[in-house]
């Protein structure tokens, strides 16, 4: 005898009759208040905003390139694969691609709330550098496979500023928490070489004046490294 045919034979009783027609499957089940749906959609929403930050904070975020200060490395409107974890969790490299923002520059999210701009910026100089600008020609100091390499970012600002510059300043050692970038297209970019050095406005620069002094950045202020572009999809590629 099948299944079915003992779930009829258990509706009658021993005299023959006919038991009472069972109840609607799921018609005991007492139904959700419209508040307490509206609670389970709040507390899925939270915990999905939580998840987001989670990643956002130490894994990885995907950024837009706003702008043309990357030319040609990189191009306005691609969008960017970022390991936030090679920074929270590793040391920024010289050389290496990186999303910082700048002291105070913020935008309004909704209107209300201060949120940093970031920016896509090469590290050009890490602690333990120098950095000094002469004639308008900004340069980087550092030691390369046992050799001294003084790096010019801007040769061409020599033309214009051949008997000195007032952004000139003299060599400054990056401290154990500054960090120089700037971007590719270096005369199009604003970058860590809009300072006047250190004795401008501090240490490095940054003492929280309402102005658009950068200089060298701390590493709380670089958000993580760029490892690929992911779109449009005939440009995905490897970021160096």
């Amino acid at each position: 005898m099948d299944q079915n045919n003992t779930s009829l034979m258990d509706n009658q009783d021993v005299t023959g009759a006919e038991k009472e027609p069972s109840e609607k499957k799921g018609a005991g089940k007492p139904k959700k208040s419209i508040g307490r749906e509206i609670l389970e959609w709040i507390v899925a929403l939270v915990a999905a905003v939580l998840v987001v930050m989670v990643l956002q904070t130490f894994l990885f975020r995907m950024i837009r390139v706003d702008g043309h200060s990357m030319d040609t490395t990189l191009a306005d409107g691609e969008r960017l694969f970022v390991s936030v974890a090679d920074v929270k969790f590793g040391d920024v490299q010289r050389d290496s691609v990186v999303i910082c923002h700048y002291p105070n520059r913020y935008n309004k999210f909704l209107g209300l709330i201060d949120m940093p701009t970031y920016f896509v910026k090469r590290c050009v100089a890490v602690p333990g550098d120098t950095v000094y600008c002469e004639n308008g020609v900004t340069h980087v100091v550092y030691e390369q496979d046992g050799e001294t390499v003084d790096e010019a970012l801007d040769e061409r600002y020599a033309l214009y500023f051949m008997y000195g510059s007032d952004h000139d300043y003299e060599p400054h050692v990056l401290g154990e928490d500054e960090y120089f970038v700037v971007g590719d297209n270096r005369y199009n970019s604003h970058d860590s070489r809009d300072w006047n050095g250190p004795d401008v406005t501090g240490s490095s620069g940054n003492d929280g004046s309402a102005d658009n002094n950068v200089g060298p950045i701390p590493k709380s202020m670089i958000v993580g490294r760029v490892r690929h572009v992911i779109w449009p999809l005939n440009k995905i590629r490897g970021v160096d």
